[in-house]
């Protein structure tokens, strides 16, 4: 990966769009404007990036939903600021109601600018409400924030996104000027030092441990014996719940047929008094 930028603009959005890939999230749905460019440029210049442009921002949204629902992998929606962003909406909610893992990437105006009546500048922070499963406000490029800020922020995106409950997620990413990618090249070597091993591979740097929201084939027909067994009283062994939960049951004042439950899942029981 190369050290050398125009920009801390272009530097981060280049983080960004690689780890997005890393990710397997590679479908870019971009609807362009000035303020989003160096996320453009960058996904443009990412050779294992696909992108598809469309001015409608509707349109584009709608798109990204039917990719991602036939998928069942996230698609990236992309806007400039203002109110590009509004028009995602109903996209979004859908995406929400049927548990469509979306990622959301709108460009906002840097914080000096908001709430000033600039030109393209609407309150963009939770602007979907709480139909993203994670919302974060990213801030403008900074030497002192480290590159893995980006790249774990990313992390999180993704696996907020397609863990159950899958759904779309927010981040609005602010940027100063200059957005376009023109003069000299600067060497960020320094600041990328950090990241280096990342760098040399195409590892993500978050790794998550998914957990199944269901249980395992062979999981259900064990929990069936046990729970039909429990109801005929027969713990196996040809003893009763009754006669080798009694001394159990008694002390905890359950019923013998919950304390042998209890016992063949290994986890406690608990009584209320009410």
């Amino acid at each position: 990966m190369l050290t050398e930028f125009s920009s801390l603009n272009a530097l981060w959005t280049s983080l960004i769009v690689e780890e997005l890939v890393r990710n397997r999230v590679d479908y870019f749905c971009l609807s362009p404007g000035f303020r989003n460019s160096p996320l453009t440029v960058s996904i443009a210049r990412n050779k294992k990036a696909h992108s598809i442009i469309h001015y409608d921002e509707r349109g584009t949204a709608f798109h990204a939903l039917g990719y991602a629902r036939a998928t069942r992998r996230p698609a990236v929606l992309l806007c400039t600021s203002g109110t590009a962003a509004a028009d995602f909406m109903p996209a979004v909610v859908e995406a929400s109601m049927d548990m469509v893992p979306l990622i959301v990437l709108t460009a906002d105006r840097p914080p000096e600018l908001r709430h000033t009546g600039a030109n393209q500048v609407i309150d963009q922070v939770k602007l979907y409400g709480d139909y993203v499963r994670w919302f974060y406000d990213l801030p403008c490029p900074d030497t002192n924030i480290e590159p893995q800020f980006v790249l774990t922020t990313i992390d999180q995106a993704v696996y907020r996104s397609v863990h159950a409950p899958a759904g779309p997620v927010h981040i609005n990413c602010m940027f100063r000027e200059p957005l376009a990618p023109i003069g000299p090249k600067k060497d960020f070597a320094h600041y990328l030092s950090s990241i280096k091993r990342w760098m040399e591979s195409q590892r993500l740097y978050t790794e998550y441990v998914y957990v199944p929201s269901a249980p395992a084939a062979e999981t259900i027909p064990k929990a069936t014996s046990i729970i039909s067994e429990t109801d005929k009283g027969d713990s196996g062994g040809g003893q009763t719940a009754q006669q080798r939960g009694t001394g159990s049951s008694q002390k905890s004042g359950l019923p013998p047929q919950l304390a042998n439950f209890s016992r063949h899942l290994f986890r406690p029981a608990v009584r209320s008094y009410k």
